[in-house]
């Protein structure tokens, strides 16, 4: 008895030590692995017109899927902000703490765009980066990001790190196609490290490539 509740208590003791931890804003780099380019190339172009974010933050959510900010929230923050905040620090009682953010020169767009450009060269079609080489039949990609964020939920021997990526994709030429591609991973760990959120994130980038490639 005396054992459980040495352990309880040290237990307790990392969970507010982690919290305090938690407060500060997090920066990490996603790294999108270079495409193992199609040797059977399809004879399709495709152009990526626009990637837009059009995530949703709220100042309070109730549930930590939601997209959120702290240090002023998500009302005070600026749309560049918004654009690299993809998960909010907990301690271990679940209550939001610190950002975790892109570095400056990554956005959930531009993360985006680079899944969509290998996995669109994994299928064999050649990615035109410049609009003045579209041609009459390259197809026309137009990318709305309706969720990208990863979350926390605590527990007393392990929490739970949640990733979710939800786009709509619409296509167009020779007709107008929409397809909306939605993947979600989630994992259980010790701690909130940054490396095991850059983990769970990364493995919903892969379901993400993944699963374009089985709707294209």
């Amino acid at each position: 008895m005396k054992s459980s509740i040495k352990i309880f208590l040290a237990m307790v003791t990392i969970l507010l030590f982690l919290g305090g931890c938690a407060a500060n804003r997090g920066i990490v780099n996603l790294q999108i692995p270079e495409p193992n380019i199609s040797t059977n190339f399809n004879g399709k172009t495709i152009f990526i017109s626009s990637v837009t974010d059009n995530r949703i933050f709220q100042q309070n959510p109730i549930s930590p899927d939601i997209p959120s900010l702290g240090f002023g929230g998500a009302d005070n923050a600026s749309n560049d902000l918004k654009k690299r905040a993809i998960a909010r620090k907990r301690n271990g009682f679940g209550k939001a703490l610190g950002d975790i953010l892109l570095e400056e020169n990554q956005t959930v767009e531009s993360i985006i765009k680079k899944g969509l450009i290998k996995s669109f060269h994994e299928l064999g079609y050649e990615v035109i980066d410049k609009k003045e080489n579209v041609k009459t039949n390259t197809i026309i990609v137009d990318i709305s990001i309706d969720k990208f964020w990863s979350w926390m939920n605590p527990g007393f021997w392990a929490i739970t790190l949640s990733s979710e990526i939800e786009t709509t994709i619409i296509l167009m030429n020779p007709k107008v196609e929409t397809k909306e591609i939605y993947v979600k991973s989630q994992g259980n760990y010790l701690l909130a490290s940054g490396e095991n959120w850059i983990k769970i994130m990364n493995e919903s980038l892969q379901q993400f490539n993944d699963k374009v490639k089985e709707n294209f």
